[in-house]
């Protein structure tokens, strides 16, 4: 990826790593404490826990978002206000504050391409990807 250079990830580039997330050392039982401590941190969770119940809270927390996206994927994008739209994209990681409605849509849209083809496994890309698909989104 090229996020440090502005650029976003692309759905295909995220999903062709996945395995790497989920049996390595970026799976989120292998990861550094303070790695877990950072992406805690993205999901406004606080950091100040043993390193065991921060991982546990961490896939627990990545885990109730993949549940909460399937059923909007099932419910549609389109019945959401704008309100619910922005705190849903909040939710995910992303800053709405200077987006349009249609460009938090769209980030909405991908954002659920990817959990959706996930599984419970891969929750550590799920929690990556908040932080690579949210950094450098229409800048």
């Amino acid at each position: 990826f090229q996020v440090q250079g502005g650029a976003q990830p692309h759905l295909a580039q995220l999903l062709a790593v996945r395995s790497l997330f989920s049996g390595s050392l970026l799976a989120l039982n292998r990861l550094q404490v303070d790695h877990v401590r950072a992406l805690s941190q993205v999901l406004f969770l606080t950091p100040h826990l043993p390193a065991f119940f921060l991982r546990h809270r961490l896939r627990s927390h990545v885990l109730e978002i993949r549940h909460l996206d399937r059923a909007l994927l099932h419910l549609g994008l389109g019945q959401l206000s704008e309100e619910e739209l922005r705190a849903a994209c909040y939710l995910r990681g992303l800053n709405s504050t200077h987006l349009g409605q249609a460009e938090c849509r769209a980030w909405l849209e991908q954002w659920l391409g990817l959990s959706c083809e996930l599984q419970a496994s891969e929750a550590s890309l799920l929690a990556h990807s908040m932080v690579l698909l949210s950094l450098n989104y229409s800048r």
